[in-house]
């Protein structure tokens, strides 16, 4: 059953590397939309992002608009069933948010309605949680406010800092997909309302936040610390 549905796939980093590869295995991935090619070093080579390598391995279709809320004409083309996006870094327009049937889903590396935004790894840590998880939601017009579907969590230990928690929510993620997309096509899934009261943001990184404050308490330097390390920058 879920070989035959057709998912269209939108996300950029490495963290976004095992949900994809998981619906390559799982279901039938018939785009992937991206964020466009950088500009780097001397010679200004183009750098592809890690989602659009890994599906070019596999001849997956690629898009990579500039700003996918005026071209997103091509996403709608490909006729999914589903989409689902992971660190994708762009707003979605409300025209592909309404289009597949079974909806759009994001795969966000926060319990929400903590962490709403683009930095949750980071600010997990730096805010000083002492657990964080991934959670499955349907996808609406704002940032992160649509209805749960399913949610994992672990604990943050002192020995953490964001490149384990990414490694560690990376893999959460990808295995929370898998076990709540059945029933999502099957339609007997969870449809759980955000608690707006307990509403956190967590806005990008600025370089600001990256130079350390002596004049903090000792245990807000050494979160901050493990927040920033090894990359003090967001999704």
């Amino acid at each position: 059953m879920m070989k035959d549905v057709k998912v269209v796939f939108m996300g950029t980093p490495e963290f976004s590397l095992k949900v994809l590869e998981s619906l390559i295995n799982a279901t039938m991935v018939v785009g992937v939309v991206t964020q466009p090619d950088k500009i780097v070093g001397k010679n200004k080579e183009k750098s592809m992002t890690p989602i659009k390598e890994l599906a070019l391995k596999h001849n997956i279709k690629v898009l990579q608009p500039e700003k996918i809320r005026k071209e997103y004409h091509e996403v709608l083309e490909l006729n999914p069933d589903i989409i689902i996006t992971c660190a994708y870094g762009q707003i979605i327009p409300e025209v592909i948010l309404n289009a597949p049937k079974y909806g759009c889903i994001n795969v966000h590396a926060s319990l929400l309605p903590k962490l709403r935004g683009g930095s949750p790894l980071h600010h997990a840590i730096i805010d000083g949680y002492d657990k964080t998880g991934v959670t499955i939601m349907y996808m609406d017009k704002g940032m992160d406010t649509g209805d749960i579907i399913s949610q994992s969590e672990i604990p943050i230990m002192d020995s953490d800092n964001v490149g384990t928690i990414h490694d560690k929510l990376s893999t959460l993620g990808a295995n929370l997909l898998m076990e709540t997309l059945p029933s999502i096509i099957n339609g007997t899934n969870n449809r759980i309302k955000q608690n707006e009261e307990e509403v956190t943001i967590c806005h990008n990184i600025t370089h600001e936040e990256e130079e350390l404050d002596f004049n903090k308490r000792g245990r807000e330097i050494f979160n901050q610390v493990r927040g920033m390390n090894p990359y003090p920058v967001g999704l």
